[in-house]
């Protein structure tokens, strides 16, 4: 069985770095070894949101035609990354959380 993804190349994923450039931190590399092997941390904790999820989020935004509301659903990450990226550009945004999400997560997307 042979599936088809379409993964962005090198170019799309250059463009879209330049694009929400002006929006997001440059978030540090930790490089560490475990076990003798290297290994690279990409400290996205750091992020506005406190995630990548703030990438995507901003990427899809600023592509395309600006919506006048954005609107999501998610008690977590992606839902703090489309709340963040909305305020940055001065969208208002709806997020839709489960009644279960915890108070913090709640109280960081309305902020």
């Amino acid at each position: 069985m042979t599936t088809s993804t379409n993964l962005p190349g090198p170019a799309s994923v250059a463009s879209a770095a330049e694009t929400i450039a002006p929006y997001i931190r440059h978030t540090p590399l930790l490089r560490a070894e475990v076990d003798g092997r290297p290994l690279v941390l990409k400290l996205e904790h750091l992020q506005r949101s406190g995630s990548f999820k703030l990438r995507g989020a901003l990427t899809a935004l600023l592509r395309g035609d600006r919506p006048d509301h954005v609107v999501t659903a998610s008690g977590g990450n992606h839902g703090l990354g489309v709340a963040t990226a909305a305020a940055l550009l001065g969208l208002p945004a709806t997020v839709y959380v489960p009644e279960t999400v915890p108070a913090t997560k709640a109280r960081r997307i309305e902020e």
